[in-house]
């Protein structure tokens, strides 16, 4: 499933429960409203007639003893006709949909009507046949009547406000429950977001993080790094295109250092008989040679030399790409391998006027490694330090033995080193000089195959670009780490750290130094 596919699918499930939730909430509002009507006018009639009854029962009772004292017909017809009105709107309210109640309640009102309704018509002769002295009683009996249905219609409009609350509380407990709904949807709603929104962004994060992963390792050149393309998804055509990309990097990659390996190897012979001849005219074997003649052949020895070292450097690289050249280690005395790079170097400080100081803050340090390979490390450092120093200037080589990372070391730079144990000490040999210093935004690519500072290409007999690459090649074969910082006042400060560092004590060195002089001795 695509990502867009996951994001239609989530927002569509998302928007069904929202809608779905909208519709309930208006049916159940459009029902409130309309039970609201419903109640409103079922009251208004039933309220209105109620009150409209009970003031006709009082004009049939006043009508009626009018009557019966003052025999005045127009009394009689005005009872009458409020008897009739009185009838016909009970016959009204059996027309309205009503409670049970209040149904039961006007069912007794009717009966009770239908037991006073025979005296619209008996009274006048009701009245007639009365003794003057019974009058009282046949209005008290009539009275009485009036009492009980003036009784029954209230009844009736009590049941009709039982009735009107009793819905008002169901429409009341049908919004509650669907404001309880509502509440619960949403929530539903929210969390089923927030899930799929969760799993939307690890699926995607997860794949970005790989992917990130492989351009790190590309970038890194590893290119036999491979994506996952198991998924079914544009990540997974993303990986299956990275994929690709590797698969010819890589054959880029190797066909380049094939040609490079082929073409350093080819130039060796016809550059070796080149220097050779150089030498034999030095020599004035085929003849003298003049002043003029013996600069343009030390000229042309210097830039042989100079390829020479090139085409070394290149070859040396592409064994150490090809894994050809795998560290020999041993244990050596860490001061005697930086003494020996510095005397190598020193003729050539001497001729610039650069004067190198050591200092061993601790002399009685074995390190194991490669010692040629960190040699060339240390000459490489020393060669560029005494390159890009004046005339006059300083260039000064420090040992620190460390047993935990020491304070100036960089914590990430502390993770790359591999110690073959917790315990296991560290040297941080330290180069530093006076040169114009490394700008900030070529602190890292300085160390990449041909890269070459502005201030590198503009110094004289500068190298191809390669020198701190072996060096800090050689040093990751050492599980070390290798970098550049500025130089208080001025300068560069080349920072080695190696593992596989051990303190002896100074008699054992005695000790040993002892042995081996003995051993001289006897074979001498």
């Amino acid at each position: 499933m695509t990502v867009a596919t996951k994001l239609g699918v989530a927002f569509g499930i998302q928007g069904a429960i929202l809608v779905g939730v909208l519709v309930y909430h208006v049916g159940v509002t459009r029902e409130a409203v309309s039970t609201s009507y419903e109640l409103s006018a079922i009251s208004s009639r039933v309220f209105a007639g109620t009150a409209e009854q009970l003031r006709r029962i009082a004009q049939l009772d006043e009508n009626a003893s009018k009557y019966a004292v003052t025999r005045d017909r127009g009394y009689l017809e005005k009872f009458r006709q409020i008897a009739d009105e009185f009838d016909a709107a009970l016959r009204h309210l059996e027309s309205v949909a009503l409670s049970e109640s209040e149904t039961e309640r006007l069912v007794a009102l009717i009966e009770a009507w239908e037991q006073f309704r025979p005296l619209t018509d008996e009274l006048p002769a009701l009245v007639r046949a009365a003794p003057t002295g019974a009058v009282p009683n046949l209005l008290g009996r009539l009275a009485q009547q009036l009492d009980t249905l003036q009784a029954l219609t209230r009844s009736l409009g009590d049941a009709s406000q039982e009735a009107m609350l009793a819905r008002l509380e169901r429409s009341a407990g049908a919004a509650r429950a669907a404001e309880r709904l509502s509440w619960i949807a949403a929530a539903a709603a929210l969390l089923l977001s927030v899930l799929i929104s969760a799993l939307i962004i690890r699926s995607i994060s997860e794949s970005l993080a790989r992917l990130k992963r492989g351009t790190h390792e590309i970038a890194e050149g590893n290119f036999r790094y491979r994506l996952d393309t198991g998924r079914n998804d544009e990540f997974a055509q993303v990986a299956r295109h990275f994929n690709t990309m590797a698969e010819r990097l890589a054959e880029l990659d190797g066909m380049k250092r094939d040609f490079v390996s082929k073409v350093s190897h080819d130039l060796k012979t016809p550059l070796a008989s080149m220097q050779e001849t150089v030498n034999i005219l030095l020599d004035e074997v085929p003849g003298k040679l003049t002043e003029q003649q013996r600069n343009l052949l030390l000229l042309t020895k210097q830039a042989g030399e100079r390829l020479s070292s090139m085409v070394a450097k290149l070859l040396e690289l592409s064994r150490i790409e090809a894994g050809a050249l795998a560290p020999e280690f041993a244990l050596h005395r860490l001061d005697l391998l930086v003494r020996h790079a510095v005397e190598q170097i020193e003729p050539a400080a001497a001729e610039r006027r650069v004067r190198i100081t050591t200092t061993f803050e601790d002399p009685a340090i074995l390190l194991e490694c490669d010692a040629e390979r960190i040699r060339r490390v240390l000459d490489n450092l020393l060669e560029n330090a005494i390159k890009f120093s004046p005339e006059g200037g300083v260039v000064s080589v420090t040992t620190k033995y460390a047993s935990t990372r020491p304070g100036r070391v960089p914590e990430e730079r502390w993770r790359t080193v591999r110690r073959p144990d917790p315990e296991s000490g560290v040297v941080l040999i330290t180069v530093a000089d006076c040169g114009p210093g490394v700008p900030d935004q070529d602190k890292e690519r300085i160390f990449e195959r041909f890269y070459q500072t502005s201030a590198g290409r503009a110094v004289q007999g500068r190298g191809v670009g390669l020198g701190l690459t072996i060096c800090r090649e050689n040093v990751a074969a050492h599980g070390g780490a290798l970098w550049v910082e500025d130089r208080p006042g001025g300068g560069s400060v080349f920072c080695l750290l190696l593992p596989r560092a051990l303190r002896v004590p100074d008699s054992a060195i005695s000790a040993a130094r002892s042995r081996h002089q003995e051993a001289l001795k006897h074979a001498g």
